[in-house]
C-alpha cells in the first residue's frame, strides 16, 4: 500500500512535532464517528471492528474473546478496536466491561454474515481495517498481542501514533 504524499510527509516529520494532514489523519477525529455505531458503514474510517461470529451467545469461544479484549482494554482503545459480536438470535451476548464494543441489531448482524459469507453455525473472528476490509481471519479467539502486532504494522496506525505524539 502506498502512502499519500501527506502521509509520507507526516511519517518523515515524526520527530519534528505535529503535522496536520486532514485527509489522512481524520480517522477517529471526525465528529461523525459514533461511540457505538449501528452498522459497518458507521465504523468505516473510525474503528477497526473485531467481528466475532459465533453460533450462539453462550459459546465459550465468544466469551474467551471478550475476556481477552477486556483484559487488554487500554490496548484496544488505543488501537480503536471495536468488539462486535455477530450472534444469531442473541439474548445475552457478553460485552466487555472496559474494551470498546457495539451490539448490532439482528438485521445488521445478518447482513454482516451475508457480506462476509459466514454461516450461522461457524465460529470466526475477523479484524477489519478502518477501510472496512478484512485484515485477519481466524477460527479461534485471537490473542490481543497478535492483534496489536498486526495493527501496529498498518500505515494508519503509524499516523495515529504521529497524531498522538503531537498532543
Amino acid at each position: 500500500m502506498r502512502l499519500s504524499k501527506c502521509a509520507a510527509v507526516a511519517l518523515a516529520l515524526f520527530s519534528f512535532g505535529s503535522v496536520l494532514c486532514p485527509s489522512v489523519l481524520r480517522a477517529q477525529a471526525m465528529l461523525s464517528c459514533k461511540v457505538q455505531p449501528a452498522n459497518l458503514a458507521e465504523m468505516k474510517d473510525c474503528w477497526r471492528p473485531l467481528l466475532v461470529f459465533s453460533p450462539s451467545d453462550t459459546d465459550a469461544r465468544l466469551k474467551k474473546q471478550e475476556q481477552m479484549l477486556d483484559a487488554d482494554a487500554d490496548d484496544m482503545m488505543d488501537r480503536f478496536v471495536l468488539f462486535t459480536p455477530i450472534v444469531p438470535h442473541a439474548k445475552h451476548v457478553p460485552t466487555p466491561l472496559d474494551a470498546p464494543w457495539t451490539l448490532l441489531a439482528e438485521n445488521q448482524m445478518k447482513a454482516v454474515r451475508q457480506k462476509f459469507h459466514v454461516p450461522e453455525n461457524r465460529f470466526e473472528v475477523m479484524l477489519l481495517g478502518e477501510d472496512g476490509k478484512p485484515k485477519l481471519v481466524r477460527d479461534v479467539p485471537i490473542a490481543t498481542g497478535e492483534l496489536n502486532a498486526l495493527i501496529d504494522t498498518m500505515p494508519r496506525r503509524k499516523l495515529e501514533e504521529v497524531r498522538r505524539g503531537a498532543n
